[in-house]
């Protein structure tokens, strides 16, 4: 019975020693990392009714660029979404409507000590439309803010690529099947400055010089089985890290900020100054394994001018993707927002719920199927109430720019 306890005492103990020293992707913390997505998007609707006058078709794009780039001092980040559409009724003579918007956002943090806490910030939001209603484009949108903020966010999609480098190369028996978390975190740092290669060796070159120094951390941690990649383990390196393959590995994020600050509307849609506000922020992101992320953004702003249409507004946007596999992603969003009416009108309350299910195609093309649920409750500031859930069911092919 004492050998029995024993023998469940150390198990117990190499277990919790092995879990212990697992690796996560939130040990990820160096400072200097860049990442950029960019996606562009198309969906075509055609309706040929028997019944109808004529035939119908609602033609969308979309295009969507984010980039991090995060040093000791500064972080730079900014993000552009674009959107056209062209409409036609199926009515006798309904004509085409053609709707486009632009939004850019770009905020830089200044570190106070070059670490991970206080920082003052900067941003300014840009926006440009012209609706199915007017014939002209309205007046472009121009708001800047600058405040002070604590923490900072790391980009630990390197350790994520070096994790799934780890896996991939484990299935072809190249690597031995323990790799220590210390060649781990020293791969997934080479892996980030795949920049620096591209600078110092030109983007038709660099990859030979990097993969030969991922082969030379695998091998001074002995984690390599013959003593070197071979042919097939660059193949394998190359298929997960190049996005000109199906994929590669989905941005990963951890950590969090909050700032407070002042904003100032120079120019809306109509052409006129707004009203100051006294805003706040909360961002909140996780990684969940290496398959999962998840990522919260709490955002607050009070108009300080009592004549103004609303008071404050809160918006909460909240996002969990999770690989399925290689080649599928499922994204879920919820993007909550509340408007508080100043004298008069209504107070708003707008969600929007989206699950997408996104299949990784060859060429850097992927086929999306959406499925999204909305409503607005109360009539303010251009939203219109909708009577219950609209639901709309999509599906589109996007190519991946960068």
């Amino acid at each position: 019975m004492n050998k029995i306890k024993l023998s469940i005492a150390t198990i117990s103990i190499l277990f919790l020693s092995n879990s212990a020293s697992a690796i996560e992707l939130t040990d990820y913390k160096v400072i200097e990392g860049t990442y950029s997505d960019a996606y562009l998007n198309g969906s075509l609707n055609i309706n040929d009714d028997s019944d109808k006058d004529q035939t119908s078709y609602n033609a969308v794009v979309k295009a969507d660029l984010e980039s991090v780039y995060t040093t000791a001092p500064y972080t730079l980040n900014y993000y552009i979404h674009g959107q056209g559409s062209t409409v036609r009724g199926s009515e006798d003579n309904a004509s085409r409507e053609s709707q486009y918007s632009a939004t850019a956002y770009i905020k830089g943090n200044r570190y106070i000590h070059d670490d991970d806490t206080y920082y003052f910030y900067g941003d300014t939001k840009l926006g440009y439309q012209k609706l199915s209603t007017t014939s002209s484009a309205s007046d472009p949108y121009v708001e800047v803010g600058a405040g002070v903020g604590y923490g900072r966010m790391y980009i630990a999609t390197p350790l994520a690529s070096a994790m799934r480098i780890a896996e991939d190369l484990k299935e072809y028996k190249i690597v031995r099947p323990a790799i220590s978390d210390k060649a781990l975190m020293e791969l997934a740092k080479v892996i980030g400055l795949e920049d620096e290669y591209v600078s110092k060796y030109g983007s038709n070159e660099y990859r030979q010089y990097w993969y030969s120094d991922m082969e030379k951390v695998l091998k001074e941690n002995n984690a390599l089985v013959n003593d070197s990649l071979s042919a097939t383990g660059v193949v394998r390196l190359n298929e997960v890290l190049s996005t000109n393959d199906a994929r590669g590995v989905l941005s990963r994020l951890h950590g969090w900020t909050v700032q407070a600050g002042v904003g100032q509307v120079l120019s809306d849609y109509n052409g006129d100054s707004g009203d100051t506000t006294v805003n706040a922020e909360f961002d909140y992101a996780l990684p969940i394994g290496y398959t999962s992320q998840f990522r919260e953004t709490l955002a607050t702003g009070k108009v300080l001018d009592n004549s103004s249409a609303f008071d404050y507004k809160i918006k909460n946007d909240v996002s969990y993707t999770y690989e399925l596999s290689d080649k599928i992603d499922w994204i879920n969003t919820w993007d909550l927002q509340y408007l508080k009416a100043n004298n008069s009108g209504d107070d708003v309350t707008a969600n929007a719920l989206g699950t997408t299910f996104r299949y990784y195609l060859a060429n850097q093309l992927t086929f999306d199927t959406t499925l999204t649920l909305s409503n607005v409750d109360g009539t303010n500031l251009g939203l219109k109430e909708t009577k219950g859930w609209n639901t709309a069911l999509t599906s589109s092919i996007s190519y991946r720019l960068k």
